[in-house]
C-alpha cells in the first residue's frame, strides 16, 4: 500500500514540475508588438537550412496586342504560372550560402532548359565569389559583393528610429494571433500580419518628408504607385518557435490588380498572385560552405 502512495506522489511530483517548466518565452499581448519582436529576434540566428517554394500567377483581362509578336507573348502570360524553389544552408553570419533550385515557368520552360520540364541550378557564395550552374553547364564565377559586406556606413537619413517604424507599423498593419501549432515536432505561435501597402506607403512619405535633411518626395510618382497599389493586399503568416521566438515556417501572399492600363481598353486588369513559403530547420547549427571544385 505505501509504494502505491509513493507512486501516487511521483507521479504528483513529475505533474507539478512539467506544469512550472519551461513554457515558451512570453511574447507581448498586442500582436504586433509581438511581431516587432519576433522580427529583431531573428537578428540571433547565425546559420539554418532553408526549403523555400515561390509561386507566380498572372492573368490578363481585356489586354490588347496591336501586333502578332505581341499577340504570341500576350498568349504566352494570359494566363500564366510559374514555380521556383530552393533549399540548402545559409550562413547568416558570414553572408554565405549553398542552395540549390528548380524552375518551372510553363511553356517558356523548354526553351530555357534545353527541353526539359524543369530548369535545375544550383549557387553558391564563398566570401565575395558567386559560383552558379545550370543544367549540365560548368560553374560559372562573379563577384558578389552584397550590401551586407560593404564598409560604407549607412545613410542615417534614410533609417528609421525603433518608435517610428513602430507607428509606421501600427498604421499600416493589422495583426492577430492564431491557434499554436507544431512545425516539425516544434511548439510555435501563430501570427497573422495583413499589411495595406497604400497605407504603408502614404505613411511612410509622410515619415520621410518630417525627416530631417529629407530629399522632397516626387508627388507624381507617389502617386502612380498609390494607382497601382489601390487593389493590392500583402498576407504574411508566421509560426515561431516558443522556446527561442525563430521563425520556423512563414507564408507571404501578395495579390495585386492593375487597372486603368496605358492604351488598353477600360475594363482591361492584370492580376499578379505571388505565394512564397519558407521553412527553416537546423537553426545555428555548423554548417559548411565551400567553393566547388
Amino acid at each position: 500500500m505505501k509504494s502505491r502512495h509513493l507512486l501516487f506522489v511521483f507521479v504528483v511530483l513529475a505533474l507539478l514540475l512539467a506544469a512550472c517548466g519551461p513554457q515558451g518565452l512570453p511574447v507581448p499581448a498586442d500582436p504586433v508588438e509581438a511581431v516587432k519582436l519576433i522580427a529583431d529576434k531573428q537578428k540571433e540566428i547565425k546559420s539554418q537550412h532553408l526549403d523555400v517554394s515561390l509561386d507566380l500567377g498572372l492573368k490578363l483581362e481585356g489586354i490588347e496586342a496591336p501586333d502578332a509578336s505581341s499577340q504570341q507573348a500576350l498568349a504566352l502570360f494570359k494566363n500564366f504560372k510559374g514555380n521556383l524553389t530552393l533549399a540548402g544552408d545559409v550562413d547568416t553570419a558570414k553572408s554565405e550560402a549553398a542552395l540549390k533550385g528548380s524552375l518551372d515557368l510553363g511553356a517558356l520552360t523548354p526553351l530555357l532548359a534545353q527541353g526539359n520540364e524543369t530548369l535545375e541550378f544550383e549557387l553558391v557564395k564563398v566570401g565575395d565569389k558567386l559560383y552558379t550552374k545550370a543544367l549540365d553547364q560548368d560553374w560559372q564565377e562573379s563577384d558578389a559583393k552584397m550590401p551586407a559586406d560593404t564598409d560604407q556606413p549607412a545613410d542615417s537619413n534614410a533609417d528609421f528610429n525603433a518608435a517610428q517604424l513602430s507607428e509606421l507599423l501600427k498604421k499600416a498593419a493589422k495583426a492577430e494571433k492564431l491557434n499554436d501549432e507544431a512545425i516539425d515536432g516544434v511548439d510555435s505561435y501563430h501570427y497573422k500580419v495583413t499589411l495595406d501597402p497604400l497605407t504603408l506607403i502614404q505613411e511612410a512619405a509622410k515619415l520621410a518628408q518630417s525627416t530631417a535633411g529629407a530629399e522632397s518626395i516626387d508627388q507624381a510618382q507617389l502617386d502612380e504607385a498609390k494607382k497601382f497599389l489601390q487593389d493590392s493586399v500583402v498576407i504574411v503568416e508566421v509560426w515561431v518557435g516558443k522556446q527561442d521566438l525563430f521563425i520556423r515556417q512563414q507564408n507571404i501572399v501578395f495579390d495585386l490588380t492593375l487597372k486603368d492600363l496605358p492604351d488598353q481598353p477600360a475594363d482591361a486588369t492584370a492580376t499578379i498572385n505571388l505565394a512564397l513559403t519558407a521553412k527553416t530547420t537546423k537553426i545555428n547549427e555548423p554548417v559548411t560552405i565551400a567553393a566547388p571544385k
